[in-house]
């Protein structure tokens, strides 16, 4: 299979998309926005005038979306992938979105003969550059094969977790962790300064220690430094724990942290919603008067 599709070109897709052309894939692309179509095609892309000609045209299609809204935009209507799927495809939902949704789009491909994976990515967009990406896919075991060595062009640990949905309910897992795990350090390090102890040191030491979290890694450094644009968005990790929450509801699972954790995404949500998930801190700050900056160039 040697034409693929990408639908997608965000700080995730469009890295994603390259690392295909890299490995040598006749790459065709589709997006909303005008500037990474044409950075894409300045790369080696070609162009497809709708989601459905680009599943006419390719073997395998991506998808790297932000919603389930925008999953059914793409998905569906007389201009959507599943209009131009045909038996022998394979269609990869890279987005993060719920398990109804995944189930819905399997059974509109299957009627086509299309295969179809829900596979979340985890890992950022350093890892969508590095071509690092942690891939959790749900679907049949066929698909997975004929998805996987595409899918290795940007991703370094790649696993089949069962059936459609699977790989999306480890996504949420692993979302509704990082809304916890920023509240916590929010609290940590706001605390570190108030008892006149320099943060950069307590991270330093807290590294090497039990309490360490890899989500200190992408958020600490970033406080410190104050650089808040959005690698992963609060809008974002709001809108994945709320779907985990749903999914908890569904099927009838406590999340007592978790909703806790909620709570602080979404008081973060309403001034700085468009910023980084490390921007969850900046509410707490201004609770307490405390605002986290570097004391030292070097932790």
């Amino acid at each position: 299979m040697k034409k693929v599709g990408f639908i997608g070109l965000g700080t995730m897709g469009l890295p994603m998309a390259k690392h295909l052309i890299d490995t040598g894939y006749e790459t065709f692309v589709v997006s909303r926005s005008r500037g990474p179509i044409e950075e894409a095609i300045s790369y080696g892309a070609k162009e497809a005038k709708t989601p459905k000609q680009l599943m006419e045209t390719c073997d395998i299609v991506m998808t790297c979306l932000p919603v389930p809204k925008t999953i059914e935009d793409v998905y569906e209507g007389e201009d959507g992938l599943i209009a131009g799927a045909s038996p022998g495809k394979v269609v990869i939902d890279h987005s993060t979105v719920d398990r109804q949704t995944n189930e819905r789009v399997q059974a509109l491909l299957r009627e086509k003969g299309t295969g179809f994976m829900d596979a979340p990515v985890s890992g950022g967009p350093m890892g969508a550059v590095a071509g690092s990406l942690t891939i959790m896919c749900g679907g049949e075991e066929q698909t997975f094969m004929l998805a996987e060595p595409v899918m290795k062009s940007y991703g370094a640990y790649i696993v089949h977790v069962g059936p459609i949905g699977s790989g999306t309910v480890i996504k949420l897992l692993n979302n509704m962790l990082i809304g916890v795990h920023q509240a916590a350090l929010a609290e940590c390090y706001v605390m570190a300064e108030k008892a006149g102890v320099d943060p950069a040191i307590a991270y330093d030491l807290i590294q090497k220690s039990a309490g360490f979290s890899k989500s200190m890694d992408w958020a600490v450094d970033a406080i410190l430094d104050r650089e808040f644009d959005a690698r992963f968005s609060i809008n974002l990790l709001d809108k994945d724990i709320g779907l985990a929450l749903e999914l908890a509801n569904e099927i009838n699972m406590p999340l007592d942290m978790v909703k806790l954790g909620a709570e602080k995404v979404a008081l973060a949500k309403e001034k700085y919603g468009h910023q980084d998930v490390s921007a969850i801190v900046r509410p707490l700050e201004e609770k307490t008067g405390v605002i986290l900056k570097r004391h030292t160039k070097e932790k």
